[in-house]
C-alpha cells in the first residue's frame, strides 16, 4: 500500500471515529482509533521490510524478517499492555481496531497488486 493511500485512509477513518466520539460521548472509541493506527503501522512496516529484502538471499531475508516480526510483535504488545494498564475498558475496541487496521490495509494492498498486475 502506498504512503499516500495510507494517509488518506488514516484521515478518513480517524475523522469518522472522532465524529463518533463527539456525538456519542463514548470515549472507549479512542481504543478503536489507537488499534486502527497500530494495525496500519504494522502492515506498513511489513510492506517496507518486504521491499527492502526483495533481492536478498533467502537466509538474509529470513533473518531480516525474523527481526522485523519480533519488533512488530513488541510494538503491538507494548500498545496492548499500556492500554490494559491505564484504560482496560478500551481493550475490546483496541482489538477490533487492530484487526480492522490489518484487514483493511491487506485488502487495499491486494487490490493494488491486482490492479497494477504485479501479483
Amino acid at each position: 500500500m502506498s504512503n499516500r493511500l495510507a494517509i488518506i485512509l488514516v484521515c478518513l477513518i480517524s475523522s469518522g471515529i472522532l465524529l463518533g466520539i463527539f456525538f456519542t460521548s463514548n470515549y472507549n472509541l479512542f481504543g478503536l482509533l489507537l488499534g486502527f493506527m497500530t494495525g496500519l503501522i504494522n502492515i506498513q512496516w511489513l510492506s517496507r521490510d518486504t521491499k527492502k529484502v526483495i533481492d536478498e538471499e533467502k537466509f538474509v531475508a529470513l533473518r531480516i524478517y525474523s527481526k522485523s516480526l519480533f519488533s512488530r510483535l513488541g510494538m503491538v504488545t507494548l500498545v496492548v499492555a499500556t492500554v490494559g494498564r491505564f484504560r482496560p475498558e478500551w481493550l475490546l475496541f483496541l482489538a477490533l481496531g487492530i484487526a480492522g487496521g490489518i484487514i483493511i490495509s491487506l485488502i487495499l494492498s491486494i487490490r493494488q497488486q491486482i490492479m497494477h498486475g504485479r501479483g
